[in-house]
């Protein structure tokens, strides 16, 4: 399978170093913005910023190229009439299985705050001090998870919160890679969920496997369902009912 990759920052380059481990793959090209993609190939890869997606996305359309779009901090409120089914894009927020499944959980968490309006749910985000998008799109993306599953709270907001309101609270420090937490706090009990990024190879792994799970479909797509296929499994059985266990 041939890649190109736009974006030569740290994600980007780590996804290039993942092409050394994965022996049916072959990287064609790895360019900046500005820079000539050159050659055919089968899916680009986005890991470049915000501004340069557009400019990415006109060249996957003229070139029928399919494309992988992992950066965040954009908008394109056109972008399936954009695409017209010509071309298969996929945007992903965060290339992380477990983050797949920790917005599965966080709407598990709405529904139960739902339950008792004393359990107050909450989002923190903490990344290195260079991300510049605040806050990032996997803690948009869990905080629109936590809303799916809890009525009363309608949006999020960084500020002091309303009560029809998610705090989201976002720390840019050091050399963090991404961590998330989402949590219920109550009088009596409180309750977390927390998420890590040990390396950057985490994501760079993700970015492939979207890439050849993207090939042959058309249309807009998200990381949501190649995680499906995965996670499905696990949530057909998770409320069933548990055998007696043996005393």
């Amino acid at each position: 399978m041939k890649v190109g990759i736009f974006g030569r920052g740290r994600l980007g380059t780590t996804i290039a170093h993942e092409f050394g481990q994965a022996p049916n793959w072959e990287l064609l090209w790895h360019v900046d913005r500005g820079e000539d993609p050159g050659a055919k190939v089968d899916v680009a890869i986005d890991a470049s910023v915000s501004n340069a997606v557009p400019s990415h996305l006109d060249w996957a359309v003229a070139t029928s190229t399919d494309l992988v779009i992992g950066t965040t901090g954009w908008t394109l409120p056109n972008l399936a009439a954009q695409i017209n089914g010509h071309i298969g894009v996929l945007v992903a927020p965060n290339f992380s299985l477990s983050v797949a499944l920790m917005a599965r959980l966080s709407t598990v968490l709405g529904r139960f705050a739902a339950l008792d309006e004393t359990l107050d749910p909450y989002l923190l985000e903490h990344h290195h001090r260079a991300k510049m998008d605040a806050p990032s799109g996997t803690a948009k993306r869990l905080a629109a998870a936590v809303i799916e599953g809890c009525p009363r709270k309608t949006k999020w907001t960084l500020g002091s919160p309303g009560a029809n309101e998610l705090n989201i609270a976002v720390l840019r420090a050091g050399s963090e890679f991404g961590m998330h937490t989402v949590g219920l706090d109550g009088p009596a009990e409180t309750l977390s969920v927390v998420h890590q990024a040990r390396s950057r190879a985490l994501f760079a792994q993700g970015a492939l496997r979207a890439a050849a799970w993207l090939r042959g479909r058309k249309g807009l797509h998200t990381f949501d369902e190649v995680a499906a296929e995965v996670l499905a499994p696990l949530f057909d059985s998770l409320f069933s009912t548990p055998s007696t266990p043996e005393l």
